[in-house]
């Protein structure tokens, strides 16, 4: 779903803006080094195009926090299982946070043992699934990254939501570093959240994407929000929604089963969300360089391949992300009029500069 084009749209270099989101974070009382954690994994969104779990959602991790439905300074707990396998209990922290540490262990324990496993509980929404696969990515790994998310799609057969939009997310390293091999999408026809933001813009979306409360096809933002959303590829999206509950929720010990807790408007007590993690050296079984090789060579005989109509290249999954990143960091991150307001707002209340005002 696109973008309205508007006049009045503001461009803001990235390290401008994940400054001002850091110390906003700050100010819901976040350690500086936690709170450059959380913005730069929302400027990160917006950079790589992926607006939807960027900076717009600034406020939703801010109102968890001052509700207390989410930790600011929480007291993360591993547990080694084995001695590359680790459980993690996130204790009601910042999703963001307890997922980047726990990839952090995974990767040091995929460097020493070849891999790196994590299961994590008791956290919240960790944003952009992407962040933690780059993280993987920049250190020679290949990462698999699954998670929960609060009820809003139906198992097939089913006129309810039930289980997350929950993305099914893989990362592995090829010869450019910058430019990983990143598979990170929703089990929705959309992400979810581009539902409520098109609420706030007053925007319509396309029919197609979900059904309101009462199982009608709807092109109402807020309606859809408070709906169901339809998986991509009926049964196969459904049947991946139902495979990430089990593997992030029931197999870490977070909620699962619908008991997830809405990140935006549910604030009567913690989400319990639930991560999981399977980080693997590139050399495990080979070579680094030879396994680089090979990834490039495997990209390059697709991209030779005859196009499709109306297809100019063939991009690598990941790809797309990359140039919209290197336009952004040269050009400067697109906000629309709703979001400048949105941080505004929240720099009003905590008495901070706003890189927006005059």
């Amino acid at each position: 779903m696109s973008i309205k084009k508007n006049k009045k749209i503001v461009k803001i270099k990235a390290t401008i803006l994940q400054k001002f989101i850091s110390q906003i974070f700050q100010k819901c009382n976040l350690s500086k080094a936690h709170a450059d954690i959380v913005s730069n994994g929302l400027v990160n969104a917006d950079l790589r195009g992926v607006w939807s779990h960027g900076v717009v959602r600034t406020s939703v991790y801010c109102n968890r926090i001052l509700n207390k439905a989410a930790k600011p300074k929480p007291n993360i707990k591993f547990k080694t299982i084995q001695k590359n396998i680790f459980h993690v209990n996130g204790d009601n922290g910042i999703g963001f946070i307890t997922s980047n540490l726990a990839m952090q262990k995974c990767i040091q324990a995929a460097k020493k043992f070849g891999v790196g496993i994590a299961g994590v509980y008791n956290s919240n929404h960790f944003g952009m699934a992407a962040n933690y696969l780059e993280q993987a990515t920049k250190n020679n790994c290949l990462a698999w990254v699954f998670t929960n998310a609060s009820k809003a799609l139906p198992p097939h057969g089913a006129m309810a939501a039930h289980f997350g939009t929950s993305p099914f997310a893989f990362g592995c390293p090829t010869n450019n570093k910058d430019n990983p091999f990143i598979l990170d999408m929703a089990s929705s026809s959309v992400a979810r959240g581009k539902l409520k933001f098109a609420a706030q813009r007053g925007d319509k979306i396309p029919f197609g994407l979900a059904l309101d409360k009462f199982g009608k096809p709807t092109d109402d933002g807020a309606k859809a929000f408070e709906g169901i959303m339809l998986p991509f590829g009926g049964m196969k999206g459904a049947g991946i929604s139902w495979m990430m509950d089990i593997v992030a929720g029931i197999f870490t010990g977070a909620n699962h089963s619908g008991e997830v807790k809405n990140a935006i408007n549910d604030f009567s007590g913690p989400a319990n969300v639930g991560h999981f993690m399977i980080c693997l050296k590139a050399d495990l079984f080979q070579n680094k360089n030879n396994f680089l090789k090979k990834m490039k060579y495997g990209i390059n005989k697709v991209k030779k391949l005859k196009r499709a109509k109306g297809f100019d290249e063939i991009l690598h999954p990941g790809e797309p992300e990359y140039r919209k990143m290197l336009k952004n960091k040269k050009e400067g991150i697109s906000l629309t009029p709703d979001i400048v307001k949105d941080l505004n707002k929240l720099s009003d209340q905590f008495k901070i500069k706003s890189p927006f005002s005059a």
